[in-house]
């Protein structure tokens, strides 16, 4: 029998990326076309579900504190992500900033663009958002 020493390795870091969906399925058009067509009667949830406040805490900080490297990368999707208001997102960004840990954080936004605003865009902007735009209707 032949044995093979064990050699150690250093761990990798720990990445990881995951596509978030604060507001589930809802979506303020109606695209015949959407691959996300009709989801919520398949999950039973005519409503859409939002995270909650104690939810995208948890979240950040769980998301943030998870990952070994020195970048963080969020990616806000839908339905349409922009239904939970450009407040949801402002707190999120703080929440992101407190629990940062001296990590760097970036956020993508993927959008249909029709509530985009003056406000909504200064703030993308200032917070560096990448942005996906849908060419949806």
């Amino acid at each position: 029998m032949i044995h093979v020493p064990i050699v150690n390795r250093p761990r990798r870091p720990r990445n990881f990326h995951v596509l978030t969906k604060p507001i589930g399925a809802l979506c303020n058009l109606d695209c015949t076309y959407c691959y996300y067509l009709h989801k919520e009667h398949l999950l039973d949830d005519r409503t859409g579900k939002q995270m909650t406040d104690e939810i995208v805490a948890e979240f950040i900080k769980q998301y943030i504190a998870g990952q070994d490297g020195d970048r963080v990368v969020f990616t806000w999707h839908g339905g349409e992500p922009t239904l939970m208001g450009l407040d949801f997102f402002r707190r999120v960004v703080s929440l992101q900033q407190q629990h940062s840990a001296g990590k760097r954080i970036e956020n993508d936004l993927q959008t249909n663009g029709v509530l985009l605003d003056d406000a909504w865009c200064e703030f993308l902007r200032d917070h560096r958002f990448l942005v996906g735009l849908s060419i949806d209707g």
